[in-house]
C-alpha cells in the first residue's frame, strides 16, 4: 500500500472515530431528509413529539415532520397519510387481525393504562357509585373496560348496580361530570389533577392498579411503508423515544414548555405529570405475556371472540434497541379498594 493511500485510509479512520465522539450525533446525518407524517394533536400525552420537534430530534435524524390532521389513525397509516400512529392496543391488534394492512411496530412511551376513575365531590369511595351515573367513554374502548374491571372488583356490577354513559374522553368528559350529567368518570390526564386541585372532584381509582398488564399504548406503521421504506421507520421510532425519555428525564425544562403550551391551570400539569410518572416508562419493547393477558381481557369483556396469533401482527425489528429494558409492572395487591 502507498503511502497516500495509507493517509487517507488514516484520515478516514479519525474521521470515524470522532463522528463516534460527538454527543447526539445521529446515524442518520448525512443521509437524504425524509418527510415523516405524524398526526396533528393537542393531547397532553403527545406533547412531547411536539417538544422533540423543537429540540431538533427528528431533524437529527434526518426527518422533516408533517403534522396532518388525520381521524381514523388506522386508515391514516394503510393508506400512507401517517407514517406512524400511537392509539390502543387492543382496537388496533383487532383491526390487523381482522384485514387492515398494519402492524404493531412499537409500544408507545408508555403501555399501561394511564386512567383514572373521579366523581363528583360527596362520592368518597367506589361502593358510593351505586345507583349513580358512570362516564365510559364510549364502549368497548380501553377506558370501558377498565372502568367495568374497577367496578366489578369493588362488588359493582356494571349492568345493574350502575348506569352507565358514553360520555367521550378528556375535556368532553371532564365537562360531563363537572356539569351534573354523570356523577364519576373514567378519564386521562390533566383532567384527574385539574378536578382534585379545583375541589371539583375526587380521585377513586388509578386504572394500572387494577389491571398492570392491560396493554393500552402502541405504535401502528402501515405495511406499504414497512416494505418500501424501513429506514424512515427506524429513524422516526429513535427520534420519538428520545423525544419522550428527554421530555422526562429534564422535567424541569419540559414542565414550562408543557404549561404553557396546554393553557390549563399550571399546577394541575405539574401535578398531573407526577401522577402518572411510574407508568411513563419509555420502553419500546412489547410484553408477550401483556398481550396475551390483554387479549383475555377483552374476550371477558366481549370485545372479542378468541385470542388472535399476535405474532402475526407485531413486528419489533425497527425499534430502537437502546431503549429497551426489562418489563416492570406494580404489584397486584396494590389495587386500591375504595
Amino acid at each position: 500500500m502507498n503511502k497516500n493511500r495509507r493517509d487517507t485510509l488514516s484520515r478516514l479512520a479519525a474521521l470515524a472515530a470522532l463522528s463516534a465522539s460527538v454527543p447526539g450525533l445521529s446515524s442518520a446525518q448525512g443521509a437524504a431528509t425524509k418527510k415523516l407524517k405524524l398526526v396533528a394533536t393537542n393531547s397532553y400525552t403527545q406533547q412531547p413529539i411536539a417538544f422533540g420537534v423543537e429540540k431538533g430530534f427528528f431533524r437529527e435524524e434526518g426527518l422533516d415532520v408533517e403534522f396532518v390532521d388525520v381521524q381514523d389513525a388506522v386508515s391514516g397509516v394503510a393508506t400512507g397519510e401517517l407514517s406512524f400512529a400511537f392509539g390502543p392496543t387492543s382496537v388496533y391488534l383487532r383491526a390487523a387481525a381482522l384485514g387492515a394492512p398494519i402492524k404493531i411496530v412499537s409500544s408507545g412511551f408508555r403501555s399501561k393504562g394511564p386512567y383514572f376513575l373521579i366523581a363528583r365531590p360527596g362520592i368518597q369511595d367506589i361502593a358510593g357509585l351505586k345507583g349513580k351515573t358512570v362516564g365510559n367513554a364510549h364502549a368497548g374502548s380501553n377506558l370501558d373496560t377498565v372502568l367495568r374491571t374497577i367496578l366489578v372488583r369493588n362488588g359493582l356490577d356494571p349492568r345493574r348496580d350502575v348506569t352507565l354513559f358514553g360520555n367521550g374522553s378528556t375535556q368532553q368528559a371532564y365537562g360531563t361530570l363537572i356539569s351534573g350529567q354523570v356523577d364519576a368518570t373514567i378519564i386521562h390526564q390533566p383532567f384527574a389533577a385539574l378536578g382534585e386541585l379545583e375541589k371539583t372532584s375526587r380521585t377513586l381509582a388509578r386504572g394500572w392498579d387494577y389491571l398492570p398488564t392491560y396493554h393500552t399504548g402502541v405504535l401502528i406503521a402501515g405495511d406499504r411503508l414497512i416494505a418500501n421504506d424501513p429506514d424512515l421507520l427506524r429513524r422516526g421510532l429513535r427520534a420519538y423515544f428520545k423525544s419522550y425519555t428527554y421530555a422526562k428525564a429534564n422535567s424541569p425544562e419540559y414542565l414550562p414548555w408543557l404549561q404553557a403550551r396546554l393553557k390549563l391551570n399550571p399546577h394541575a400539569v405539574e401535578l398531573a405529570l407526577r401522577q402518572e410518572d411510574d407508568v411513563w416508562d419509555n420502553n419500546p419493547d412489547v410484553d408477550p405475556v401483556a398481550i396475551q393477558d390483554t387479549q383475555r381481557i377483552e374476550i371477558e369483556q366481549q370485545n372479542q371472540k378468541a385470542p388472535y396469533d399476535a405474532k402475526k401482527y407485531i413486528d419489533l425489528r425497527f425499534v430502537p434497541r437502546e431503549y429497551v429494558k426489562p418489563f416492570q409492572y406494580p404489584d397486584k395487591s396494590a389495587a386500591l379498594k375504595g
